[in-house]
């Protein structure tokens, strides 16, 4: 049975690249990897690491599954304009005309989005990647 590398927050990704944690998994001994973790937090004043690890068991979980199926960084959110089931177009943001997904419009940071929000009156930011928007 074959599984799906585990997507993991950014910070987390590079926390475990750091420590030298394989993408790939290693289902042959993870319990001895996830004990060499557990000694590099504790050694550590401000952990990364210790900080998902204690956030809720849920992130416990997942952390083993990373260990023995693999890991990979999820998607860095990519804010756009939604009204309805149209998105700004990113050619023409100044007439705020809307298109479909394969013209959204993105934004570098949410905070850029909600300025364009403020300014036309109407829409909600959303994350293009969960939006389903292919990438070009």
């Amino acid at each position: 049975m074959e599984h799906e590398k585990v997507k993991l927050p950014k910070r987390l990704y590079d926390a475990l690249q750091a420590y030298g944690l394989p993408e790939n998994g290693n289902e042959s001994w993870p319990v001895g990897t996830i004990s060499g973790l557990y000694d590099q937090w504790r050694e550590e004043e401000s952990s990364v690491l210790g900080t998902f690890i204690d956030e809720n068991a849920d992130n416990q979980w997942l952390l083993i599954d990373a260990v023995r199926y693999g890991y990979e960084a999820e998607p860095e959110p990519r804010w756009g304009i939604k009204a309805g089931s149209y998105y700004l177009n990113e050619y023409d943001t100044a007439s705020a005309k809307f298109t479909d997904m394969q013209h959204a419009k993105e934004f570098g940071f949410k905070s850029n989005a909600l300025y364009y929000i403020g300014q036309l009156g109407f829409g909600e930011v959303v994350d293009l990647n969960k939006e389903g928007k292919a990438d070009d």
